[in-house]
């Protein structure tokens, strides 16, 4: 071989090539991302990572240059350089066998998306009910379609396929009497009733088109707009043109002509994929949880009948449970259930089990490959903890025992019952109703909507004494003239004070404001607010956000007040004797009527305004207060008061609950604390017999609210961390003993608080982003007490209890949005894969997240402080690198488990989303670091600059992609969170600034020879 041959093969099977490669395809991937805001999802896979080169085409002008390499270029590369190092570096060993194992997949997933993305067809098939059909239609694709109606059992159909539209040349098919000219053909254009002062003459002489015209519009790649194409297409036979036809997909309707005694039609649709088989639609269901508006279930019940005879049954489609058959995957896509209208998304790919097969090969790979290093790295344990420090004396052993003992009274303190009063207010908050689709004590919902209007639970009465939230809430219910002078609506910026009328010198701390203060201008606010809303969410200013913001708060607090209030009702019981009374004859009187008898017009009248004002309160409040009747098959049949109240206008007897809550309302406003108390322990007693699931759990979620684990862990995190961090300067062992022992109280009180959320709604531990961020800290506390118990050097501890204060402050602050135990919608209602991929790709981000605080501690204690040692300096190292081989696996397995999910619900495996980018960003930045390691291009310092870097990763995975507004994951723009995320990212970025400083001007000695 000739050097320059050696050369090129040795830079082919470089890991050079490998990291250069890894870093652009993450670049690629980040750029299409934020792409994907301007541009459609298909438009970016074609710019992007179906093309060779990227091109940035300037505003004004048609001139493009090439930006950066595309998918297909980047993938090649790694495919080449993947393929020369399993011919020229690898060998077979035992100990390489899961890197050859793991590349191999690698290399037939490549082929596998190369094959989807150039053979997958993706289109959708519109149903009405009862009406049938056999093809889906492209998303995207156009077709002319020429048809022969002649025969009135069958249509003859010619579709010439869109790029040979583009042409412009005359097209000759054998079915075809006549030839096609496409004299004109424009991508999108807009159609109009043509004017009289239209220049030029009428290209169309045939149809439609001679009374409209086409203006040619710019192509749009907006992702909630579509092309929508003209022509102007020429027939012409033996004897000459027939004439010029307009056509375009606005135009609906086909355009008729005859030829030679054949009708034809013409029009240009959309391409259609006919199948062997007919889907009828029988029935669509669109169900919600109940009081809320989202969607609980999405299914369309199909009748399948094959052309052969093999096959005619019916099916049911819903998320989660598409219908596989005939080399197709057809899953419920939109609905419209008041239209009767379903939308199935069809997609049929050939090469759907390449992908399996990659990333089964891919996973037992890396599974036996980091197995080996983790077997390396516990046989190593404690070689580099540094030298012993002398026995302790007896006084200092007991510091952690005291420790253990003072973290352990925090939690038995936190547990002990509430205190008791005059009124039981314990009692009340643990009565269940049913709110925003699930049943939960009046506790929760006097605290979670606490915390969304005020930010916090700690409020004040106007005479200064304090109130508990569900103090506050019986006052909102039973008493709002009091509660319209509470303080609790947040308002602090200066120009919705301005427009309500205010000022910060009349709010308590300069920010809270009464409903008797904002009442007078309401009807302003909710103009302004309405203006507000046509505005896109991003471009919203921060007047505007604060208007909408406030008008929610509003809206929430009116629905909790009308819940048990009926409105401008100044005596809720006094309007409920009333209605009891003329019940009976208001009975009679429905009956005379039927009967044709006399009756009393008056007392008809009277009840009709009474059942009317039952019915505002019904359509106003949001709490259901009254629970199924006796035998009602339905077991979320939970009314609000208004609604029993109705219900019960011609039952003999008025409905004893709605009657129970009045007197609680008339007990409260009186004072009467016997009344109250007894009509608490009647409901408390009734659910416990008729609902002993439901009351149980409300009486454990009352405590678990009162208990409040996750605070008392943010607590101990604290003082673990700082206890660690003292021990660096004294008492080594001892004091990092008692950071040990109370990092593992407070994990084991956070795990006691996930386990209770877990059985609470019933479902693994992570459901939405609070509950996300709950489990990042839990699993990263989790490793870091491995990392002490192995290395038993304090780091483990400072890092733990640094990332679980962090993650639980996240979590605080998401919670601010109201109840974190909300509803699953369709798409994600699946325990199975909440517990395998969302759990694993949430691994992955702490143990990516660990990897990156660790880093930050090598960095800060090398830079600042002279305590980073040699031994210290490797173990932090080993440290790093032994998380980011776990954070690799696991966020890989995590992100295949995605893919394996979507292909069983959605018929594809990767389509290119916000989050599944965001975490494919993840797996290959880990991979990044990997190669590099080995490689030997990166030394400690540089592991930990990259390993700082994967923080940025994660955190654009985590919370960045969901505020995109984009993709099926996305959760809106939230300021707050937008600009704590680049605060955040400029930290990162600033302590790799400080980690490149020369290694002199660090003052560890350590680090000289990393």
């Amino acid at each position: 071989m000739t050097p320059y041959l050696r050369r090129l093969r040795n830079f082919f099977v470089s890991l050079q090539l490998t990291v250069v490669l890894l870093v652009m395809s993450a670049v690629l991937i980040f750029a299409a991302t934020l792409a994907q805001r301007h541009l459609g999802i298909w438009e970016v896979q074609q710019r992007f990572f179906r093309s060779f080169l990227v091109f940035w085409q300037f505003d004004g002008s048609e001139t493009s240059v090439p930006l950066f390499p595309g998918g297909y270029l980047i993938g090649g590369a790694l495919l080449i350089n993947l393929i020369s190092a399993h011919i020229y570096r690898f060998k077979l060993t035992w100990k390489k066998v899961g890197i050859q194992l793991a590349h191999s997949g690698l290399i037939v997933l490549l082929l596998g998306e190369l094959i989807s993305g150039l053979l997958q067809r993706d289109s959708s098939m519109r149903l009405e009910e009862g009406e049938t059909r056999k093809y889906s239609e492209s998303f995207r694709e156009y077709e002319l379609a020429l048809l022969d109606k002649t025969n009135p059992g069958y249509d003859d159909v010619v579709a010439i396929p869109e790029d040979r539209l583009t042409e412009a040349q005359s097209i000759q098919h054998p079915k075809l009497p006549f030839r096609v000219t496409v004299k004109a053909y424009y991508p999108n254009v807009a159609v109009q009733m043509r004017d009289a002062s239209a220049s030029g003459p009428n290209p169309a002489t045939m149809g439609i088109g001679t009374r409209v015209q086409m203006l040619p519009q710019p192509p749009t790649y907006q992702p909630d707009e579509v092309n929508m194409p003209g022509a102007y297409v020429e027939i012409a036979g033996t004897e000459g043109p027939l004439g010029t036809w307009l056509v375009s997909p606005q135009l609906g309707a086909p355009q008729t002509f005859a030829y030679q005694g054949h009708n034809w039609e013409i029009v240009l649709r959309l391409k259609r994929y006919y199948r062997p088989f007919a889907l009828t639609l029988l029935k669509v269901r669109n169900d919600i949880y109940p009081g809320t508006d989202i969607p609980k279930n999405f299914s369309s019940r199909i009748r399948l009948k094959s052309d052969n005879g093999h096959d005619d049954r019916d099916v049911l489609i819903y998320m989660n449970n598409p219908l596989r058959y005939g080399g197709a995957t057809f899953y419920q896509y939109q609905m419209n259930a008041a239209g009767h209208l379903s939308v199935l998304e069809v997609v049929h790919n050939p090469g759907w089990i390449l992908p399996y097969i990659a990333c089964g090969m891919m996973a037992l790979g890396l599974a036996m490959q980091f197995g080996q290093t983790l077997v390396g790295f516990v046989s190593r344990r404690g070689k580099d903890a540094g030298p012993r420090p002398a026995a302790p004396t007896r006084a200092r052993t007991r510091a952690p025992w005291i420790a253990l003992g003072l973290a352990l009274a925090l939690v038995a303190f936190t547990l002990r019952p509430p205190a008791t009063g005059a009124f039981d207010l314990a009692g009340f908050g643990r009565i269940p109703v049913l709110s925003n689709g699930r049943i939960k004590p009046l506790d929760t919902v006097a605290r979670s909507s606490l915390l969304a209007l005020k930010g916090n639970q700690d409020l004040d009465s106007p005479e200064g004494s304090p109130l508990t939230p569900v103090a506050w809430l019986a006052d909102v219910l039973f008493a709002p003239d009091k509660a319209d002078t509470y303080a609790h609506f947040r308002i602090d910026h200066q120009e919705v004070l301005d427009l309500l009328g205010l000022t910060s010198e009349q709010g308590v701390d300069r920010k809270y404001f009464s409903f008797n203060q904002v009442r007078p201008k309401l009807g302003d606010l909710d103009r302004q607010a309405q203006l507000a809303e046509g505005v896109d969410e991003p471009e919203r200013s921060a007047f505007q956000k604060q208007l909408l913001t406030v008008r929610e708060h509003i809206v929430l607090y009116l629905q909790l007040k009308f819940s048990a209030q009926v409105p401008e009702s100044s005596d809720f019981q006094a309007e409920l004797q009333q209605f009891n009374q003329m019940r009976p004859a208001g009975i009679a009187a429905v009956l005379a009527k039927k009967n044709n008898q006399p009756h009393d017009e008056d007392l008809v009248k009277a009840m009709r305004e009474i059942a009317d004002r039952f019915s505002a309160m019904e359509q106003v409040g949001t709490l259901r207060f009254v629970p199924p009747a006796a035998g009602d098959a339905d077991p979320n049949h939970w009314r609000t008061a208004g609604s029993a109240l109705i219900e019960g206008i011609a039952d003999p007897k008025l409905n004893e609950t709605v009657l129970t809550f009045a007197r609680l309302g008339h007990a409260w406003r009186a004072r009467d604390t016997a009344m109250f108390n007894r009509d608490v322990g009647t409901l408390t007693t009734e659910y416990r017999s008729r609902f002993p699931a439901a009351e149980k759990k409300s009486s454990v979620e009352a405590r678990f609210n009162a208990a409040q684990p996750f605070y008392t862990s943010m607590i101990l995190y604290v003082a673990a961390f700082l206890l660690a961090l003292v021990s660096w300067l004294k008492w080594p062992v001892q004091l990092g003993r008692a950071a040990f022992t109370v990092m593992g109280v407070a994990f084991l009180v956070a795990t006691a608080g996930i386990l209770t959320r877990m059985w609470l709604e019933g479902r693994p531990p992570i459901t939405n982003l609070y509950s996300s961020a709950l489990y990042v800290g839990w699993l990263a506390v989790l490793l870091c007490l491995v990392l002490e118990r192995t290395f038993r050097n304090g780091i483990g501890v400072v890092a733990g209890g640094l990332i679980g204060f962090a993650t639980l402050l996240i979590s605080y602050y998401l919670s601010l949005g109201g109840d974190t135990l909300e509803m699953m919608r369709a798409v994600l209602d699946s325990n199975f894969w909440l517990a395998t991929h969302v759990v694993t790709v949430a691994t992955g981000y702490g143990s990516t997240f660990l990897a990156g605080f660790l880093a930050l501690i090598y960095v800060f204690r090398g830079l600042f402080s002279p305590s980073l040692d040699r031994p210290t300096a490797d173990a932090l190292t080993r440290m790093v690198y032994g998380i980011v081989c776990f954070a690799t696996l696991f966020s890989f397995v995590g992100t295949v488990l995605g893919g394996i999910w979507a292909d069983q619900s959605w018929g594809r495996f990767w389509g290119w989303d916000p989050k599944e980018n965001g975490a494919l960003i993840i797996v290959l930045w880990n991979a990044t670091i990997l190669h590099a390691r080995w490689g030997r291009l990166v030394a400690a310092r540089g592991l930990m600059v990259m390993a700082i870097i994967g923080n940025i990763a994660t955190s654009w995975s985590w919370f960045g992609v969901n505020m995109l507004g984009i993709g099926l994951h996305s959760y809106g723009f939230m300021e707050s969170t937008f600009y704590t995320l680049i605060a955040f990212v400029a930290s990162q970025l600033l302590v790799i600034g400080l980690a490149l400083t020369p290694l002199p001007k660090w003052r560890s000695a350590g680090v000289q020879v990393a």
